[in-house]
């Protein structure tokens, strides 16, 4: 893509996809596929870097809207006609870039046999983020890209293949008519983008002259070249943009392909938002701080009662302190306190108090008090022992517990029978014996560093279950071919998600056999050896990968695992 003054990060972005190409183009060994990976996560890191961006502009239209509304008789049709565009903006983008992770996600699976998708968003589960290309086992797959994008005749590809141009012209009409088509006082302009490039001067001769050159810009920007030149036994040629960018490209060069288009439609969302904010003439309030706030009713509640929390994102001007008056439980304004900080709540006694006052707020230089109040609930000490991980304690493993004291600013853990207690940075860790329950103590501390003891809390003792054996990405009991069981030549030892457990496991050696296989083979370590991945290759369909590991436990107790696998 290309068109228009670059910022420095485009001029990156830029380099990075000509380098891309070029390395397309080469007969590069594994090495440098492996290097795709690096270029892929670096667009990703870019991309991100612009979204954020991107999500601030957008935050910006709320600004300023804010800024519209203070004053009671303001026309909001401005700011509704732009901000409406940039949700158009925003919901575009996000279809595009779900196309576009779709079809990566979709090669990606027929590789490699697995859904690649990491992360989902929105009621139509739109794809925004793949796996790290790390995970790709066969990085070198060239044969999938070709087949999906271009079939045999790279002078004749796919309809998929050119598809891809199709939807990124399409998503780039629709952005450019955003920008163009709009009525400002008497005057209606109009832009009806172009299938091209040598009909926008045109198209643009209804546009607003103050925004023909950032629409040109965009629309550039935006366009595939439709051919691209190659180099074909030392001489060029002119190749259709697909076949350029798939036709024997491997699986992870391909994958990088498809999260540079991603990167650049991020790009051109960013500098589109930017246009149609500066459509909008209003002043912002001075925030330099943007965070969340939550805030209830009250700060204590007893169990049946109903509670709703309020959550909202509040900007403030921490170099502007604003005047604050108070009272608690006191209603009459004569009465209350005035600050410029935070306000010392009472919380002598246990019960209900109430917190009435008013915030200066400054709007068109003038101060104006606006009311608030807060409801908060002073209760008697007490302590509790929680397992936030499970509700038993395993031997040889470091068992995360923590505590809760009602009351006190803090609280310490004790063993008090068959358990041994450790401070860690993020709270306690649990070491049980050997007999069959363990009992932890609870003490809630004050701030002189004074403590009070809150109770005893009894759990049961268990051994650590085993973990679950798999080869590769290969599970036990999974169905799988002798070429893929080949691929995955490396043991692992761990849990389920089922099994919310964080405990590390290594495997120290292994036997493997197969049905019909004159003898087993055996090996030290995770890897399985030349006569182990032998004896899966020369297994039948129907067939059955018996493996049996010797595995550490945390604790450095050794024991057994088996797995099977069936050949399909």
């Amino acid at each position: 893509m290309a068109g228009g003054k670059e910022t420095p990060r485009q001029k990156m972005i830029g380099m990075m996809y000509l380098v891309l190409t070029a390395l397309l183009a080469l007969n590069v060994s594994k090495e440098i596929i492996a290097a795709f990976v690096t270029i892929n996560d670096k667009l990703e890191a870019s991309g991100e870097i612009i979204d954020n961006a991107t999500g601030n502009v957008y935050g910006t239209f709320e600004s300023k809207r804010a800024a519209i509304l203070t004053d009671p008789k303001a026309d909001t049709r401005v700011i509704d006609l732009w901000q409406g565009k940039s949700d158009s903006l925003n919901a575009y983008t996000k279809d595009i870039i779900h196309y576009i992770l779709n079809e990566s996600n979709d090669m990606i699976k027929k590789v490699e046999g697995v859904d690649w998708v990491l992360k989902r968003q929105g009621e139509d589960s739109l794809i925004v983020e793949l796996k790290s290309l790390m995970g790709i086992q066969a990085m070198d797959n060239y044969d999938v890209p070709t087949e999906m994008f271009i079939g045999g005749n790279p002078m004749q590809p796919k309809e998929r293949g050119l598809a891809i141009l199709t939807n990124i012209n399409k998503y780039r009409n629709a952005v450019a008519e955003l920008m163009g088509n709009y009525t400002s006082g008497k005057n209606v302009y109009t832009f009806t983008a172009p299938d091209d490039i040598s009909g926008l001067s045109e198209a643009l001769a209804t546009a607003n002259p103050d925004d023909t050159s950032r629409i040109a810009n965009y629309y550039k920007a935006m366009t595939l070249p439709e051919v691209i030149e190659v180099k074909d036994a030392g001489k060029p040629k002119m190749v259709p943009w697909p076949s350029a960018m798939f036709d024997h490209a491997p699986v992870v060069a391909a994958a990088a392909m498809f999260t540079a288009l991603k990167l650049d439609v991020l790009n051109s969302e960013s500098s589109a938002a930017e246009f149609l904010l500066s459509k909008v003439d209003a002043p912002t309030f001075n925030f330099n701080k943007i965070e969340p706030l939550a805030f209830a009713r009250t700060g204590y509640v007893n169990a049946g009662d109903s509670l709703d929390l309020n959550v909202m994102i509040a900007a403030y001007d921490t170099t502007d302190v604003a005047p604050l008056k108070y009272g608690i439980n006191d209603s009459v304004p004569s009465n209350w306190k005035e600050t410029t900080g935070k306000i010392p709540l009472d919380v002598s006694s246990p019960g209900n108090y109430h917190v009435t006052g008013t915030i200066g707020v400054k709007e068109k230089g003038e101060v104006i008090p606006k009311a608030w109040d807060f409801r908060y609930t002073v209760g008697k000490p007490s302590g509790t022992v929680s397992l936030p991980q499970m509700n038993v304690l395993y031997r040889g493993y470091a068992n995360q517990v923590e505590g809760a004291a009602s009351g006190f600013p803090n609280y310490s853990l004790s063993g008090a029978s068959n358990v041994s207690i450790s401070k860690s940075s993020t709270g306690y860790i649990a070491s049980p014996g050997s007999a069959r329950e363990a009992t932890i103590n609870i003490a809630g501390v004050a701030e002189d560093g004074s403590s009070s003891n809150l109770g005893s809390f009894k759990f049961r003792v268990m051994n650590l279950p085993k973990p679950s054996l798999s080869l590769g990405r290969l599970n036990d009991g999974d169905d799988a071919t002798t070429a893929q069981l080949r691929a995955s030549r490396q043991l692992f030892a761990g849990y389920p998600p089922e099994i919310p457990l964080e405990a590390k496991f290594s495997v120290v050696s292994w036997e493997v056999n197969a049905t019909g296989a004159p003898r087993a083979a055996q090996g030290t370590g995770s890897n399985l050896s030349g006569d182990a991945l032998r004896i899966i290759s020369n297994a039948q369909p129907g067939g059955t990968i018996t493996i049996t590991a010797r595995y550490k436990e945390p604790s450095g107790k050794i024991l057994r695992q088996g797995a099977t696998f069936k050949v399909k």
